[in-house]
């Protein structure tokens, strides 16, 4: 299956895990692993399954360790991309920092965050889709949202707002850290970026920028509902453990 050839395929794996407590002062989070094998293998045997032929890397906190790990691993065609001052930025920036190397050929995009363990029919249904922007969540039915989780209103399956779920009232589910965007909303993100950004907003998460973003331009976003798989976002040491007995 060669869905993801012309893709940039990008995996941020920059941030620290500090409410992990000592297991995220050890390593990156990306590194933790489920039954023997590392998130960060995961997300790529799954890519590359979908035909992704290049992987991009963006590496901050503890960045030699996710190097090594991926030289033992002897991965090809895996560009790792170093983010500066990730200890106060957020990944809204590391988005941003992608644009140096979407410019060269200006691809659809593909990015996921690296600290997630999900079924991979929730990757497989993105790339997929015949739509172009896609947000990919956890649909609402039969899953629990937490105040803090980052989730999204939509019309339909038009995405209309995207907030934290005490201030949203009837999200249509949570986001999962795996998107795709076009090349043409990927210019206009790119130009906004341009704009927007400085020292005030740098530490913004990506979600919010999006949210932000949707509210003044007109590029439309999406949504595939009934998605109720398995998937775990690992941010603190009762996800981590979740997470193990799941063992996807």
């Amino acid at each position: 299956m060669n869905y993801l050839k012309d893709y940039l395929v990008v995996i941020f794996a920059a941030g620290i895990g500090k409410r992990l407590g000592k297991l995220g002062k050890q390593k990156p989070k990306s590194l933790l692993e489920i039954n023997n094998k590392a998130l960060i293998d995961k997300l790529i045997l799954s890519l590359r399954k979908l035909g992704a032929i290049k992987i991009f890397i963006m590496v901050g906190y503890k960045l030699e360790l996710i190097k090594d790990h991926i030289k033992r691993k002897n991965y090809k065609n895996i560009k790792f991309i170093k983010i500066k001052n990730f200890h106060k930025n957020g990944h809204a920036m590391t988005w941003f920092k992608v644009k140096n190397i979407w410019k060269k050929k200006k691809k659809p995009l593909i990015f996921l965050h690296s600290d997630i363990i999900l079924d991979k029919k929730f990757l497989k249904n993105i790339v997929i889709s015949k739509k172009k922007n896609i947000i990919g969540i956890k649909s609402k039915s039969k899953h629990k949202f937490k105040p803090e989780s980052l989730v999204v209103k939509a019309k339909g399956n038009v995405v209309e707002k995207i907030n934290f779920k005490k201030k949203i009232k009837s999200p249509e589910g949570e986001i999962i850290g795996v998107n795709k965007f076009s090349s043409k909303t990927m210019q206009n993100i790119f130009n906004y970026m341009e704009k927007y950004f400085n020292e005030k907003n740098s530490g913004i998460s990506w979600e919010l920028f999006l949210n932000g973003y949707i509210k003044e331009k007109k590029d439309k976003f999406y949504i595939i509902k009934n998605q109720n798989f398995n998937w775990i976002n690992i941010n603190k040491l009762k996800d981590f453990n979740i997470a193990k007995k799941i063992g996807l």
